[in-house]
């Protein structure tokens, strides 16, 4: 657990820009110290304590660290197109995995917040995955969204009675997959999963 935030992983957190976070300094409704290069840095209790005054909704995992995603697809132009996009936002931590056995090594090593789940890939079953990780004490709150290229409604309903959140057919729009990491791991309740392409800037 991190106890210093950068004025940008600020601004993430709270959904501002770094220019509102410098004007909370300058006003002095933040506190912040100052590193001997001159960058200011947040500790965890005062952001908390600033987040719970201004009404912003607290971490529910009561930490201030980025949220772990794992990604788990064969396909290494949609793997390594949506990882890219992922890595380039600061409050995201983002592994990757290409077969089942990696997958299952790194649900239990990274332990993800976020796990995005291709559900037809060689050697691995996206919906005995999906319960695995219900029936696991140690995993049972992992927010799962499952993305595919062969989308069909009887398979969706599958994957969200296995335990899905969400269900997303390929290509997806990434701001808008973006969004929905957040507010999956925010606690926003689960979603209508629905099996759509939503938006225009595509992953593929």
């Amino acid at each position: 657990m991190r106890d210093l935030l950068t004025p940008r992983e600020l601004a993430e957190l709270c959904g501002v820009s770094p220019d509102t976070v410098r004007s909370w300094c300058f006003r002095k409704q933040i506190n912040f110290a100052t590193t001997p290069g001159g960058h200011k840095r947040f500790r965890r209790q005062d952001v908390l304590e600033f987040l719970k005054a201004r009404g912003f909704p607290l971490p529910q995992t009561g930490k201030l660290s980025p949220i772990r995603v794992l990604v788990v697809d064969d396909d290494d132009a949609f793997r390594n197109s949506l990882v890219g996009a992922l890595q380039k936002e600061v409050a995201f931590n983002v592994k990757e995995a290409s077969d089942g056995y990696e997958a299952g090594r790194m649900i239990g090593e990274f332990q993800p917040d976020v796990l995005i789940l291709d559900l037809v890939m060689p050697g691995i079953d996206g919906f005995k995955v999906c319960r695995n990780i219900r029936a696991s004490e140690k995993s049972d709150q992992i927010k799962i969204i499952v993305v595919t290229g062969f989308p069909d409604e009887d398979m969706f309903q599958g994957a969200r009675e296995a335990g899905a959140d969400e269900c997303l057919a390929k290509p997806v729009e990434i701001e808008s997959l973006i969004e929905l990491i957040r507010g999956e791991y925010q606690g926003a309740g689960k979603r209508k999963a629905r099996g759509r392409k939503i938006g225009r800037k595509k992953t593929s």
